[in-house]
C-alpha cells in the first residue's frame, strides 16, 4: 500500500515516521504519573528537540522546530496552541524496535494508550509464542498496535486481524503497520461475528471504573470483567490446538488472585490447559485508594495461555 492511499494528514504523519526513523528517533513511553513529573521539568530546547515535542509532549516555540516538523504536524492538523507556545497532539515511542504513533493525553475518552503495559505485553507475547505456529491469528482491542504488530512480526507469512471499538486507534494502527512494512487486517469492534483462529491474543482494559478514560475501564469485578469475558469469548473462537495469550490485571483479594481462579474454571469447563505466570506483583497502586477497591490488597500485572 502506498501513501498514496492514505488521507493528506495521514500521509504526513507517515512522513514524520519515516523522518524520525531516518535519524535514529527512539523514546520509551513510562506510566503517565512519570511523563507528567518530567515533562513539567523544563520547556522543550534544542538540544533533544524531537523527544521533547514527540517523546515528553513539552511545549515549545514553534521557532526553534524545523521547518520540516511544523509542515508535518500542520499538515496532520497534530499541533495545539499552548500559553508556552505548541503541543503535538500525538506522540511517537519505539517498542520491540518499531516506532508507534500514539496519543498526546491520556485523559482523553477516545485516547490510545501506549506504556509500560504495553512493553510487558509485548514481552509476554514473544515469550508465550516462542516456537509456535499459527496461520491464523487476532489481536481484541489493537490500541496503538503494539502486540497486532509484534504477533505479525515475529510470523510475517500467518494473517493476523485486530479489532478496536475506538476509531482513532485503528487509524494510528494502520499508520503504524503500513510504517514497519506489517500488514494487519484491521476491523471495528469487539470479537468478529464469524471465524476461528489458531491465535488470539488480548491486551484488556483492567481498571475499575471508566473516568472518562475507555482504554482502562475493565467494568465490574475490581476491573476484571472484560479480561475475562474477553477469554470467555475466546475460548470459544479458537481452532482445535489453538491458543489464546493474555495479558491484563489481576486484583488479589485476601490473598486469591481473582483472574487466576476465574481463568482456572474456564479451562477446566472447556477441557483447555492452563499456563499462568504473574509478570509484576504490583502496578497501580496508587489506585488502592478509591472506593471502588476497598477491598483489593494489591493489582498484579499477569500473562496466560489458555490452550485448547
Amino acid at each position: 500500500m502506498t501513501t498514496q492511499a492514505f488521507a493528506p494528514g495521514d500521509a504526513a504523519l507517515l512522513e514524520l515516521l519515516s523522518r524520525l526513523e531516518s535519524v535514529g528517533y527512539d523514546f520509551v513511553s513510562p506510566t503517565p504519573a512519570v511523563h507528567r513529573l518530567v515533562a513539567r521539568r523544563r520547556r522543550a530546547a534544542e538540544a533533544d528537540l524531537l523527544r521533547d515535542i514527540l517523546g515528553w509532549g513539552r511545549a515549545f516555540c514553534p521557532e526553534i522546530a524545523p521547518a520540516w516538523l511544523m509542515d508535518v504536524l500542520t499538515a496532520a492538523d497534530a499541533l495545539a496552541e499552548d500559553p508556552d507556545g505548541l503541543r503535538a497532539r500525538l506522540r511517537v515511542s519505539r517498542l520491540d524496535g518499531r516506532l508507534h504513533l500514539h496519543s498526546a493525553s491520556s485523559a482523553d475518552e477516545q485516547a490510545v494508550f501506549l506504556g509500560p503495559d504495553s512493553y510487558r505485553y509485548v514481552r509476554f507475547l514473544r515469550q508465550a509464542l516462542s516456537g509456535c505456529a499459527w496461520r491464523q491469528a487476532l489481536e481484541i482491542g489493537v490500541g496503538a498496535g503494539a502486540g497486532a504488530l509484534a504477533i505479525a512480526a515475529l510470523d510475517p507469512a500467518a494473517a493476523v486481524a485486530a479489532t478496536d471499538i475506538n476509531p482513532q486507534a485503528l487509524r494510528l494502527s494502520r499508520l503504524n503497520a503500513r510504517h514497519a512494512g506489517l500488514a494487519i487486517d484491521l476491523r471495528p469492534g469487539g470479537f468478529p461475528a464469524e471465524g476461528v483462529w489458531d491465535l488470539i491474543a488480548a491486551n484488556p482494559p483492567y481498571m475499575a471504573g471508566r473516568n472518562g478514560r475507555l482504554y482502562r475501564d475493565g467494568g465490574g469485578q475490581y476491573g476484571a470483567e472484560v479480561a475475562l469475558g474477553w477469554a470467555s469469548e475466546a475460548l470459544s473462537r479458537l481452532a482445535p490446538g489453538g491458543a489464546f495469550v493474555l495479558y491484563t490485571g489481576a486484583p488479589v483479594v485476601a490473598g486469591q488472585d481473582l483472574v487466576r481462579a476465574a481463568l482456572a474454571a474456564l479451562a477446566g469447563q472447556a477441557g483447555a490447559r492452563l499456563v499462568y505466570e504473574e509478570i509484576d506483583p504490583d502496578v497501580f497502586g496508587a489506585s488502592l485508594a478509591r472506593p471502588s477497591y476497598a477491598e483489593v490488597e494489591r493489582i498484579a500485572a499477569v500473562g496466560a495461555v489458555v490452550t485448547v
